[in-house]
């Protein structure tokens, strides 16, 4: 669970993850990459987590923050469009790229990685984030970087899963996604 609150122009989070038993805590400003949680916490089976976690949240809101809910999530489109070599090379990572995009939106608190899809003409990957404009460049940068690949475009959908994208990068521009 995440809560956020602007504080002096920027949006500080709390995140709240279970994983089992353990809980992890993560706080900082959104778009500010954390290295490791805050807090790590065990309990034992008879615990309640899940009741805990809710209680925590609640305390979060009486200090002005808000609870992040699916309908605050942009649906953001990234759009790779490489030769033949270089489609077998990212299609071959394909898990480790799954999970690179996903660690890097959770550990800056701005989302979470949704799908891809490897058509014939491109590769696409969907993040659902907070903030669009704080993943453009890391991600360009990333694929540069990782894969060699320069033709890219990112996309956010005017509503969830809409088929009108405008575009984040190239600014500005309109395209269609391809389904």
């Amino acid at each position: 669970m995440q809560v956020i609150k602007p504080i002096n122009g920027q949006n500080h989070f709390w995140l709240f993850e279970k994983d089992g038993r353990t809980l992890y805590t993560f706080h900082g400003i959104m778009g500010e990459r954390l290295e490791e949680p805050m807090s790590e916490q065990k309990f034992s089976r008879f615990f309640n987590l899940d009741a805990y976690i809710r209680e925590l949240v609640v305390e979060k809101e009486k200090d002005g923050y808000y609870v992040v809910q699916e309908a605050d999530y942009y649906e953001i489109v990234i759009e790779i469009f490489c030769q033949e070599k270089e489609y077998d090379v990212i299609s071959e990572h394909r898990a480790n790229i799954e999970e690179e995009l996903n660690e890097f939106l959770f550990s800056s608190g701005n989302g979470y990685f949704f799908e891809d899809d490897y058509g014939p003409e491109a590769i696409e990957f969907v993040l659902y984030v907070l903030e669009p404009s704080q993943i453009v460049e890391p991600v360009i940068e990333y694929f540069k970087a990782q894969y060699g690949v320069t033709k890219i475009r990112v996309g956010q959908a005017e509503v969830h899963y809409g088929r009108r994208l405008t575009g984040l990068y190239p600014a500005g521009k309109n395209f269609n996604r391809k389904n």
